[in-house]
């Protein structure tokens, strides 16, 4: 999927371009390439963006465990998302939106002394936001 975006937006670059004229004011632009590049890029906010990546299930039961589960570890971990899923016939937590492995083992560890049971599972995340970049001197 993520391949799969970034050759549609290089392919929207390389297919029109924006021109300018000499002389005149360059804050304004046109665009002269294909529509269909223009509503793409108008209707991306509003597309799903999910990757494959990683999180770390806590939780496999009833529903009634698997809520009291998922609310104590939103208390304790408020900055790591967690995910209430239905896998008949019982529900499960997953915690984390993870890019890689790595990442995933590094809160698996952390997680571990809390729910000796956690393991790493592959599963479709929100790709978590870039960390913000330095401003460079």
């Amino acid at each position: 999927m993520h391949r799969r975006l970034g050759s549609t937006l290089f392919a929207v670059l390389v297919a029109g371009f924006v021109a300018a004229q000499d002389g005149e004011d360059t804050s304004a632009v046109r665009w002269t390439g294909e529509a269909r590049a223009l509503r793409f890029l108008a209707d991306y906010p509003t597309l799903e963006h999910v990757i494959d990546g990683y999180r770390v299930q806590i939780h496999l039961g009833s529903k009634t465990d698997a809520v009291k589960v998922r609310g104590a570890f939103l208390q304790r971990h408020p900055d790591v998302p967690a995910y209430l899923s239905y896998l008949a016939p019982n529900f499960r937590i997953r915690v984390g939106d993870l890019r890689d492995r790595v990442e995933a083992e590094r809160l698996r560890n952390e997680l571990r002394g809390e729910y000796p049971g956690c393991y790493v599972v592959q599963d479709r995340i929100a790709p978590p936001p870039l960390p913000a970049r330095s401003p460079t001197p």
